[in-house]
């Protein structure tokens, strides 16, 4: 483990190549990228982030890499330094405010080149590790930080559910 503090991007992106090299890991997991992102020109992040995704590929490692926001609840941007155009996987989480009560919530923001699920589901984390539960139906505004129940005709709903399904079968 080193310390975002310890060393300059480049001495850190050279150290990572180097552990991998000698380690050969499957997976290998940056926590946390906007740690490493502090006091650095948003070109030197991104290019730091090109390399160390760059070679994860080239060496065909999985790279998970975390990067927190400065706000507590909502969000302005994913990535203020564009780094969401070389990800091929972005998972949103967040803490939101629900009938007074704080709730997490998580959104798979990005999937490169697949279809995914676009609910934003509320997540536990339990004795037995995370649970991903149902959508937060009947609300919008959950990215944004200001979630506002609305109503929902249920006839509706089902047909726009059933054409859904339609669809999928008629691929």
């Amino acid at each position: 483990m080193r310390y975002p503090e310890s060393a300059g991007l480049e001495d850190h992106l050279q150290i990572i190549k180097s552990e991998i090299a000698d380690f050969k890991p499957s997976r290998v997991a940056i926590d946390s990228l906007s740690a490493l992102a502090r006091g650095v020109s948003n070109n030197a992040f991104r290019q730091f982030v090109i390399g160390v995704t760059g070679f994860a590929k080239q060496e065909e490692i999985t790279g998970f890499f975390t990067n927190t926001t400065d706000q507590f609840m909502g969000s302005n941007s994913i990535t203020e330094s564009h780094i969401s155009t070389i990800t091929d996987t972005i998972l949103l989480l967040q803490y939101v405010e629900i009938r007074g009560e704080m709730s997490r919530a998580i959104n798979v923001f990005k999937m490169r080149g697949s279809w995914h699920d676009k609910g934003i589901r509320e997540y536990v984390i339990t004795e037995k590790g995370a649970e991903i539960r149902d959508s937060f139906r009947n609300f919008e505004g959950i990215i944004s930080g200001t979630p506002t129940r609305i109503s929902v005709d249920e006839k509706t709903e089902l047909a726009r559910i059933a054409k859904g399904m339609q669809n999928l079968e008629n691929e």
